[in-house]
């Protein structure tokens, strides 16, 4: 008589699953990992958008993006600055800011040469810039009574902010975000218990 084996007589659980269906199994379960982590990212990133908004919201702060080598080599092109406003007269040579001219939509991110204090109380301060990579200081003082100072700065991410602003990467993102939010959503086929 034959000796017996352990678990012979049962079939296995590979032998009753065809070989032809474990790839679509394996094949839905890495889409279901995918489909999980594009949302997850989706979040994160709405999660840093509203954080944004509430830093910008109650402290004034902003975000500055270098387009000019004027700041080089510590400020290069593409580089994202957080800045916060800042009363004019609190800022001391060193100080690195973006002011804006009377009557000019132009931002300009310098560092702080000199700074006189304004004559009375809230009213404006004299600052005279110069850009690092720049021989000589900017041709004239900027009078402001605020002025947005940089605090941390990261390279390249303004670059790739710039690229996202775009109408085509935008028009993409949200076709693409329709489509994984319609994917997440979409009915699941039940699938049959007993056959």
């Amino acid at each position: 008589m034959p000796e017996v084996i352990a678990g012979q007589g049962s079939p296995s659980r590979a032998a009753s699953v065809p070989r032809g269906a474990e790839i679509p199994h394996v094949l839905l379960r890495v889409l279901k990992i995918v489909r999980e982590i594009s949302l997850t990212l989706v979040a994160v990133l709405g999660l840093l958008c509203i954080l944004a908004l509430i830093l910008g919201f109650v402290f004034r702060a902003s975000f500055v993006v270098f387009r000019t080598g004027s700041m080089e080599p510590q400020y290069p092109v593409g580089a994202l600055s957080l800045t916060v406003q800042v009363q004019a007269e609190d800022l001391v040579p060193g100080d690195v800011v973006s002011v804006k001219r009377e009557g000019s939509s132009v931002l300009i991110t310098h560092r702080v040469v000199s700074a006189t204090r304004p004559e009375s109380a809230g009213g404006k301060a004299s600052l005279i810039l110069k850009g690092d990579a720049n021989s000589s200081q900017d041709p004239l003082p900027y009078e402001v009574a605020t002025a947005q100072k940089v605090l941390v700065t990261v390279p390249v991410v303004g670059s790739w902010l710039m690229t996202v602003r775009g109408p085509g990467f935008i028009a993409g993102a949200t076709l693409a975000l329709a489509a994984l939010v319609l994917w997440a959503y979409w009915p699941k086929r039940q699938t049959r218990q007993g056959t």
